[in-house]
């Protein structure tokens, strides 16, 4: 499979508060197709609480062994997926020098979700000191939708006072930021949203 994210030739920084990065087609259609049959197959219903239209399918998750389903399909896509993971590490840990992240240095595999009509995801950020004691802090998120035939599902990222600052639902452009930034997912109003999240773990200054 081909990555049009080789070189990160595409990645856009945006120096506003919060700081966001875009980059345009990092995965390929080929690739997008494949996860989006592996959530429709195998996945389950989300357990967040805030999530509950929604099914996921975790790949290659080092703390949540429970969820992962390998399959042959999987061992096929993590070439692709790895290459991606690799280099939005190095962007995250360039992009966000000027917030509380110190240092990403892994990630919790890769996400597929799938959400439903009505489905939404409320306003929230990523950080967990915690993460029930099972891994490192989220210190910040890559999502990339993965279709565009449906209405709504927006990724709404806010500013420190809660403002909309980003209203965004580009097809296989990924959008990042860090693990303190609110953001939430609008209301599916029609069809189904599927998308790839990349959840990065670190330290905090």
């Amino acid at each position: 499979m081909r990555s049009s994210l080789n070189q990160m030739e595409s990645v856009n920084y945006h120096n506003i508060e919060p700081t966001y990065v875009t980059a345009e087609d990092v995965i390929s259609q080929e690739l997008a197709d494949s996860l989006m049959a592996l959530v429709d197959e195998r996945g389950k219903k989300s357990d967040w609480s805030y999530n509950p239209d929604c099914l996921e399918y975790q790949i290659a998750n080092p703390f949540s062994k429970i969820r992962n389903d390998p399959c042959e399909v999987v061992s096929e896509l993590l070439p692709e997926l790895f290459n991606v993971g690799q280099s939005f590490l190095r962007t995250v840990n360039s992009a966000f020098q000027n917030t509380i992240c110190e240092m990403a240095t892994g990630y919790h595999g890769f996400w597929v979700l799938k959400y439903m009509q009505n489905g939404k995801f409320e306003k929230h950020c990523d950080w967990d000191a915690s993460y029930q004691g099972i891994s490192p802090p989220v210190v910040g998120t890559v999502c990339i939708p993965l279709n565009d035939t449906y209405s709504g599902g927006e990724t709404i990222i806010y500013d420190n006072g809660g403002t909309q600052k980003i209203v965004y639902r580009e097809k296989l452009t990924a959008l990042v930021w860090d693990g303190w930034t609110q953001h939430s997912i609008a209301p599916i109003t029609q069809g189904q949203r599927y998308a790839l999240v990349i959840h990065y773990t670190g330290t905090a200054k």
